[in-house]
């Protein structure tokens, strides 16, 4: 039996994509979930505060969706 769960892949504007390949390579039979921030990208000059603020809501938006 495979497992229901989908696994979210979170990215910050560089690079997810290289990973959410290699996760599928590993996991052929999971479902991928990505969710891209390419609107808040880069990240390096928002403070810590912001960053939580921003990822927590987006990743609420897209359960609720």
């Amino acid at each position: 039996m495979t497992d229901p769960r989908p696994v979210l892949v979170f990215d910050s504007g560089l690079g997810g994509l290289s990973v959410l390949r290699a996760i599928q390579a590993l996991l052929p039979e999971r479902c991928a979930i990505y969710l891209a921030d390419d609107a808040g990208f880069p990240y390096g000059e928002r403070t810590d505060d912001d960053l939580v603020g921003r990822v927590v809501a987006l990743i609420g938006e897209a359960i609720s969706a």
